[in-house]
């Protein structure tokens, strides 16, 4: 079980820079995997504190993989249309009324539009099927795409160094199979508390929108 079961860090121990970009591409391309990107991107600036990785690499990795692999899911999801965007995104609360405000932030400001949506934990794939789906350009998509894996791969590197740090200072002598589940435990928790709120809000605006429609069947 052991040989199946392995930490990021492990993992891209073995497979270094090579392993990152095929867990990354897929991901971005829609497959599902058993643990985020975020957690490879962060173990690889595990790595680099211990001197066996290094941030340039792995953000130009990060960034061409996220490219790649984005603009394959983009335009699947051009093809499917919004079939594909209602199957995908309701299931993080994506109604018809946040499907008008989405679509007219992404014509008002494009690729800042994408950028912004694709940092926000929850919303990176929703982001790629919904800019895909409502047609919005690919020069622009890809150019917000570009920015969001450059700024992505930055943050959780240097978050991954800090607990490197971290862990060399406070927990030298526990094991780092130890560790990791902790790590990926943290993140599902943090992404469980981003889709409670997002199922929140959803029933928030479902009450308001029901509270401001006019009753139906009235006289003339």
């Amino acid at each position: 079980m052991e040989a199946w079961v392995e930490s990021p860090a492990s993992f891209l121990e073995r497979w270094h820079y090579g392993g990152l970009f095929a867990v990354i591409l897929a991901e971005e391309a829609g497959v599902p995997l058993p643990l985020p990107g975020d957690l490879f991107i962060a173990a690889m600036g595990f790595l680099a504190h211990s001197h066996r990785a290094a941030f340039l690499p792995t953000a130009a990795v990060v960034t061409s993989a996220t490219v790649l692999g984005a603009t394959v899911l983009y335009l699947v999801s051009r093809h499917a249309g919004r079939p594909l965007l209602l199957r995908v995104a309701r299931r993080f609360g994506y109604t018809e009324a946040r499907e008008a405000r989405l679509e007219g932030w992404l014509t008002r400001r494009g690729a800042a539009a994408v950028v912004i949506g694709r940092l926000i934990p929850g919303l990176r794939i929703v982001m790629t099927v919904v800019a895909g789906a409502l047609r919005l350009r690919q020069g622009t998509f890809v150019a917000g795409t570009l920015v969001a894996g450059a700024l992505w791969a930055t943050i959780y590197f240097w978050l991954g160094w800090a607990l490197g740090a971290g862990y060399e200072r406070l927990a030298g002598e526990i094991r780092l199979e130890a560790v990791w589940p902790w790590a990926a435990a943290a993140g599902v928790l943090a992404a469980g508390a981003v889709l409670s709120w997002r199922a929140r809000r959803r029933a928030a605006a479902a009450a308001e929108a029901s509270v401001e429609s006019p009753p139906s069947g009235t006289a003339g």
